[in-house]
């Protein structure tokens, strides 16, 4: 879609499929084939990126998995390479929370495609969970010393790859853009001279909880247990584990995390959706973030206090800065 703004600047937009998600990109400028030359670039850089991560679909990824399967030495691919390094300093300042070693029980509760609950797998692995230490890595090639170690980077891949695409229209010339990967969001400069405003979905029902108004160079991500998800046995089975029980995390339903790296922004809301509600001042100092917001399933919320003066709530809901009491700052 092609928006006309004045003679100078232009806004066009195009929505792709990656990642399992919608992808929307906004991008500002006054050439406009250029920018339509940008979006099929990006797409096609995007389509890449699927062939070196997908973790049950032919990749990089899924062949280094199944070698490791098979208990054979697994082929560390440049594109691995990186994600698998910061997937352990992750590991590491989330105090052992962000956990990628969980791929093979990821895919056993039914998140890799197949969606079968394979229950005695589960229990199984459940006995011996894998941890990134696990896997060690010599010349290029990883060995694990955990069987059921499978790396699964749906916690980190997408916050990856909208910053390398970032970049890369930077490098471009674009100074003025936003990526939409389903709600995670990164924006660039501004929107004609005006912040971008930027919505917080509403776990429990249409439209977003809050806003907020951003510009500069800034990174808007949100991790929930409604977004991939099933019903079994009365209860709600979502793809965010707990690596302490190797079952689904509980008590957070959103976390949401506005940082100055996509990547911290993204492993930060998945680490917060584990143990955010109990230990979230720790795991912010741990991490090296300040603006977060949390909200449970009876629509409580905890948000930081950096975080809750950038913040219009739209959302009539019990609102508690964090380490103070409730209060009601719906609007």
């Amino acid at each position: 879609m092609l928006i006309g703004c004045n003679q100078q600047s232009q806004l066009v937009e195009q929505r792709l499929l990656e990642f399992g998600t919608i992808i929307d990109i906004s991008l500002i400028h006054e050439d406009v084939d250029k920018a339509e030359t940008a979006l099929l670039k990006i797409e096609k850089q995007l389509q890449r990126y699927r062939t070196y991560w997908h973790a049950w679909e032919d990749s990089d990824l899924y062949r280094f998995n199944r070698a490791l399967s098979k208990s054979q030495p697994a082929l560390v691919t440049e594109p691995l390479s990186e994600l698998i390094r910061l997937s352990q300093r992750y590991y590491q300042l989330s105090q052992h929370l962000f956990n990628p070693a969980l791929g093979k029980l990821i895919a056993a509760y039914g998140f890799h495609g197949d969606k079968n609950h394979d229950l005695a797998l589960i229990n199984t692995i459940q006995k011996d969970l894998p941890g990134m230490p696990d896997l060690k890595i010599n010349n290029g090639m990883a060995v694990s010393s955990n069987p059921y170690l499978q790396l699964d980077f749906g916690g980190i891949a997408k916050g990856y790859a909208i910053a390398l695409v970032a970049e890369e229209l930077k490098r471009s010339g674009f100074k003025h853009f936003l990526i939409n990967a389903g709600g995670d969001v990164l924006i660039h400069g501004n929107r004609f001279g005006k912040p971008w405003r930027i919505g917080i979905q509403n776990p429990f029902a249409p439209g977003a909880i809050a806003s907020v108004a951003l510009s500069g160079d800034q990174k808007l991500f949100t991790s929930g247990n409604y977004q991939r998800f099933y019903r079994k046995n009365g209860g709600i089975v979502h793809h965010i584990i707990d690596p302490r029980t190797g079952k689904p995390s509980t008590q957070v339903t959103s976390a949401t995390v506005l940082a100055d790296d996509a990547v911290l922004a993204d492993v930060s809301a998945t680490t917060l959706m584990i143990d955010g509600w109990q230990d979230h001042r720790s795991l912010a100092k741990s991490l090296g973030i300040s603006d977060y917001m949390l909200v449970d399933s009876e629509l409580n919320i905890i948000v930081s206090r950096s975080l809750a003066e950038k913040l219009e709530f739209t959302s009539d809901a019990t609102i508690t800065i964090a380490g103070d009491t409730p209060l009601n700052l719906a609007k």
